[in-house]
């Protein structure tokens, strides 16, 4: 279990207690992959409620892989290593001799990378889906929807085409 307070460190460094703690990151790593995978299923097959219950899921998973951050920067910064990634290279280069720990960082950043790239994926997707809509919403509106039209401050305004879609039913 995680100590109570730096206090309790001794001046040797443990690292049972990081690799505990890497092993504690992977798992959630892979489980916010997972995450992000049903995040991209629900948003390809629009699936709104599925949608609601992966990025509800994906944060909760995002929230505890912060504290574990700060858990690790702490034990870090305990050992005498900045509290960062560069720290946690110093740490396994001077601390590390039998790569226990490098194995688990380096999967830790290779899940972390697949999750960064889904993510990216994620959000492109969601940026086209609100692009579609707001096409589809100005042709409702009667707006031609690639005229875009500006005002004098610089902000865009519906263009003045004709009949709505929506009047002429």
């Amino acid at each position: 279990m995680w100590y109570h307070g730096l206090a309790m460190m001794t001046s040797t460094f443990d690292p049972t207690l990081l690799n505990a703690l890497l092993a504690r990151m992977v798992q959630q790593a892979a489980w916010l992959e997972t995450a992000l995978e049903q995040e991209t299923a629900a948003l390809s097959e629009r699936e709104l409620e599925a949608l609601n219950q992966a990025v509800a899921h994906k944060l909760h998973i995002a929230e505890s892989l912060e504290q574990l951050t700060q858990e690790q920067n702490a034990l870090l910064a305990a050992a005498g290593f900045s509290p960062d990634a560069a720290g946690m290279q110093a740490y396994l280069h001077v601390c590390d001799s039998h790569a226990q720990l490098r194995s688990q960082w380096e999967q830790l950043q290779t899940v972390m990378q697949r999750c960064q790239q889904l993510n990216q994926v994620n959000g492109g997707a969601l940026h086209l889906q609100q692009q579609q809509v707001q096409t589809a919403l100005q042709m409702l509106r009667g707006a031609d929807p690639d005229t875009e039209l500006y005002d004098p401050r610089g902000q865009a305004i519906a263009s003045g085409a004709s009949q709505r879609i929506s009047s002429k039913a």
